[in-house]
């Protein structure tokens, strides 16, 4: 591979076509079962925790060779850098410790003992502090990086292995091995807030660059979760070929990075949809993975042979799904676009397309009949398929099983139609909601509650895009503000006039405990009731319920006569 001088950002690629999926791949020899890497915020140096030969790898991503060799005690693991490049925090699990490297003079300038079995590891955003899984205490130790010294323990699940920080630095990850959840702790409290449960052996966890969602390995299944950082609630999975180990985001959140040890290869993820893009394979056994600043390499740890290979990075297509009409912007990313004189879906020629870089496509998706085609650019370097897009017909709802209900929600809803197939959540108006999918024809969801009381669309969204709506209408609380007449004889049969607010719901009212002999709704503000018999004189409540499962009294009795 030749590079220039101006970093790893700038390797002359010459006048390749686009590219795909793997290409001009290296391969670094580094120390005994290397496991962590991790990139100088200026992508000048990457660091590769050797943990059977006790060091740190150093390499020098211009010349991508190791540069130096740094000691740092035995059996080195997670490794993190500070936001300023200057200094770097290695866990050693053996020890109980955590090392302290100056990247200035490649040396080790201090430690943190008092740890037990540390494992992964995070800074903060503005460098202050770093977050520690204690493996073997189910603890996570907060330590100073002023003073090198832990300010704060936090207890979590059992089996702490990775730690991931949101990019607000106001929220960590913990994967709880043994458990099988996922810590939320908030960081300025240092206390867990939450935990997300239902996972098979949770390792290597990432968060995206818009800290919106948390992707977590399930290392005894094939799949990787996704957890919605707004509910901390599992949204999403994506099913993958072996049991997944690390993940990685590139900076531009158009792809994650998934190692698959027992596979030898790399799975790389969607985000768009969630689905799987694509597999780098040639590995004996993927650890972590690191990526250039730009996202334009990987450095990806071979646990198995002793090495780092080097990458260039997929292509991404976001999103990769959308509606057979077409009219869908879509941000191709990659290399080799200038020069870009055609961009294809299948055989269908998009006719709007922008070159904005060499490295990043706009286009607008023409109209297609097949579901999967591949996407073709050619360029001045030539032609080349740089993915897929998956071209999905639209869900259509055709009923609710209820069409209105309760302020609170919390009832359950049937929404029946067709190609539910796909479909993760359901939009009352502006309220998004996730979705039980029964059959392609049938789905339940759960409702939200409202603040308002309305009619509001709902529809649901799938890979395609978004279906036609149905309306739902919010009801209010209902109530009473006045009777009339408020007396009459105890023999019943007496016409009285409920006034009031959302009373067009009501389905049953009563006087005394005694249900009306009838009634009907007039209105939203209007319920007409005829007494029962009474067998005594007096003053007796008037109460309404509706099908919401509310009641409600008068203010005033009704007094037989």
């Amino acid at each position: 591979m030749s590079v220039s001088q101006a970093g790893p950002e700038t390797r002359k690629l010459g006048s390749a076509p686009p590219y795909a999926l793997v290409a001009d791949a290296d391969t670094i020899p580094v120390g005994a079962a290397p496991h962590s890497v991790v990139m100088r915020p200026d992508g000048l140096r990457a660091y590769v925790t050797d943990s059977g030969a006790d060091t740190l790898s150093v390499i020098d991503t211009v010349a991508d060779a190791v540069a130096a060799t740094i000691g740092v005690g035995s059996g080195p693991w997670s490794v993190a850098v500070t936001p300023d490049g200057l200094r770097l925090y290695v866990t050693r699990p053996g020890s109980g410790t955590v090392s302290v490297v100056s990247t200035v003079t490649d040396t080790l300038v201090g430690s943190v003992s008092g740890l037990t079995a540390p494992r992964g590891l995070a800074v903060t955003p503005d460098g202050a502090r770093v977050y520690v899984a204690n493996s073997g205490a189910n603890t996570v130790s907060v330590i100073s990086t002023a003073t090198n010294t832990v300010t704060n323990t936090i207890a979590v699940g059992n089996g702490p292995q990775v730690v991931a920080l949101r990019p607000d630095g106001l929220r960590a990850y913990v994967s709880n091995s043994v458990a099988g959840t996922v810590s939320v702790i908030d960081t300025v409290g240092n206390s867990v807030v939450a935990t997300v449960t239902g996972f098979n052996t949770p390792l290597g966890l990432a968060v995206t660059p818009d800290g919106t969602r948390v992707y977590v390995a399930n290392s005894g299944a094939r799949k990787v979760s996704v957890i919605s950082t707004g509910t901390n609630t599992v949204t999403d999975t994506v099913s993958v070929a072996d049991s997944p180990h690390c993940l990685a985001p590139s900076p531009d959140g158009t792809l994650v990075y998934a190692s698959l040890t027992g596979a030898g290869s790399l799975t790389v993820i969607n985000p768009s949809s969630n689905s799987v893009s694509g597999t780098i394979p040639g590995f004996a056994e993927p650890h972590e993975v690191a990526t250039t600043p730009d996202g334009g390499y990987l450095y990806a740890v071979d646990h198995g042979d002793n090495t780092v290979h080097v990458q260039r990075r997929p292509a991404a297509i976001s999103p990769n799904t959308g509606p057979r009409g077409g009219g869908t912007t879509v941000v191709i990313k990659g290399r080799g676009f200038l020069g870009t004189t055609d961009v294809r879906f299948g055989v269908r020629q998009a006719k709007d397309f922008a070159v904005v870089s060499d490295t990043t496509l706009t286009v607008v998706t023409p109209a297609a009949i097949r579901s999967a085609v591949p996407v073709t650019v050619t360029a001045s370097g030539g032609k080349a398929i740089v993915g897929h897009y998956y071209y999905r017909r639209l869900p259509v709802v055709s009923l609710l099983s209820a069409a209105s209900g309760s302020m609170n929600g919390g009832n359950v809803v049937t929404l029946t139609g067709q190609r539910f197939v796909g479909v993760k959540s359901v939009r009352f108006g502006s309220l998004e909601v996730p979705a039980t999918v029964v059959s392609d024809t049938e789905l339940r969801v759960t409702v939200p509650a409202s603040g308002l009381a309305r009619s509001v669309p709902v529809y649901m969204v799938s890979p395609g895009g978004v279906s036609n709506s149905l309306s739902y209408a919010y009801i209010g609380s209902p109530t009473i503000t006045s009777i009339s007449p408020i007396s009459g004889p105890r023999a019943g049969s007496r016409i009285v006039n409920l006034n009031g607010t959302f009373l067009s719901q009501v389905n049953g009212v009563t006087f005394g405990g005694v249900a009306a002999l009838s009634f009907k709704v007039m209105s939203a503000i209007k319920v007409q009731a005829v007494t029962p018999p009474m067998p005594t004189t007096g003053p007796v409540a008037v109460v309404a319920t509706t099908s919401t499962g509310a009641t409600v009294t008068s203010p005033m009795p009704y007094t037989y006569t």
